[in-house]
């Protein structure tokens, strides 16, 4: 099996498997609990937060742990919501997470905000200075994403936050898929940034939540306490030691990962244009991991289910499958005509990614569109 979806998720890197092993049988006392097995998890926990914190190049006190990303998201957005006083108005862009989108308009039928939803350019990448005009004296959040899911775009979050940091507006970055595919840190202004372990070989169920210090923030959660009262509930303390593993690994690796994946990513562009395919991502301006392909006249989920017959997983952004992410939108607002956007599938490599990986993806890819096109 060759597994080319790493954007919607990664196998678990090993030794933060064995790293999580260790608390499911040796440290699983409960966190919050005072006797030795309880203090043991806290301490191993505690210093995952550290060493989360480091990376980031944040503070541990600025670092919260949640169930995943779209968790964190819900959070930095109805916190800030509930702490805008009369202002209304949010500003957002059409290529962010549905977790944003549909968390923005469940907050604009629930509390009344407007928001105001930027388009892209025909690269899926929003222009700065076209999202900052719409901030005016109502604008209470502005909420973008890092990377994009669907075509690996960099969005112009840095610019973005410089603009705003003198200002009394929240600012959320999505930055679920930055870790070991493009250099990110929180020395960027921003209030919130929202991770989830499982999109850099850590493990499902572990979203991280970074809140500078000094932001107002409304508890997620209320119970017991935990998380410094603002998310109650146990903490998933194997979750977290093996996402910290696995984001030490993922950062340190970074440069290396890159220059493969570049070079995979050139070999997969020439083939798909030798095939009379197009590429629907930005090249000079995205991660190297992630290559949104079109080949015209074969629909995205006709071609995902051939390559599955060769034991090949990729990704498609077709709106006809319930079980996709949803990212034909994103295409749509890039303004990509429809016959490309119905052939659109989404290659995603990682670290673990190999160089036969990817030659038999070609060939592969080279035998279904001659079937599928004959």
């Amino acid at each position: 099996m060759i597994y080319l979806d790493n954007n919607a998720t990664t196998i678990l890197d090993e030794q933060a498997g064995k790293a999580m092993q260790e608390c499911f049988y040796k440290i699983y006392g409960n966190p919050n609990s005072i006797h030795p097995m309880g203090l043991e998890a806290y301490r191993v926990m505690e210093e995952s937060r550290e060493k989360i914190a480091e990376l980031l190049k944040a503070d541990p006190r600025e670092i919260y742990f949640t169930s995943s990303a779209t968790e964190s998201i819900n959070w930095a957005l109805r916190s800030a919501t509930s702490f805008r006083g009369k202002r209304k108005r949010v500003i957002t862009s059409a290529v962010e997470h549905k977790a944003v989108l549909n968390t923005l308009k469940d907050l604009q039928n629930s509390e009344g905000i407007e928001v105001i939803i930027v388009e892209p350019n025909k690269q899926g990448i929003i222009f700065a200075e076209k999202l900052l005009e719409h901030v005016n004296e109502d604008t209470y959040l502005v909420s973008l994403m890092a990377v994009n899911n669907v075509t690996g775009a960099i969005q112009p979050y840095e610019e973005v936050g410089q603009y705003l940091e003198a200002k009394n507006i929240f600012y959320h970055i999505d930055a679920v898929q930055t870790i070991g595919k493009t250099s990110f840190n929180l020395e960027s202004f921003c209030n919130f940034a929202s991770f989830s372990a499982h999109k850099f070989h850590g493990p499902k169920g572990l979203g991280i939540l970074y809140v500078k210090r000094g932001t107002a923030l409304r508890p997620l959660l209320t119970g017991g306490g935990q998380e410094r009262g603002m998310r109650s509930s146990t903490q998933n303390v194997p979750g977290v030691v093996g996402t910290a593993v696995a984001m030490e690994n993922a950062i340190k690796e970074l440069n290396s990962t890159t220059e493969k994946l570049r070079l995979f990513r050139d070999s997969i562009v020439k083939a798909v244009r030798e095939l009379g395919g197009v590429v629907n991502t930005p090249l000079d301006h995205s991660v190297p991991n992630t290559v949104n392909i079109s080949i015209p006249g074969v629909r995205g989920e006709t071609l995902v289910n051939a390559l599955a017959t060769s034991g090949i997983c990729i990704g498609t952004s077709s709106a006809c499958s319930s079980r996709n992410d949803g990212g034909q939108y994103v295409l749509k607002a890039m303004k990509v005509r429809e016959e490309i956007s119905e052939s659109a599938v989404r290659v995603s490599m990682s670290r673990f990614t190999t160089k036969t990986e990817v030659e038999d993806f070609i060939k592969s890819l080279r035998e279904a569109v001659m079937l599928l096109k004959f």
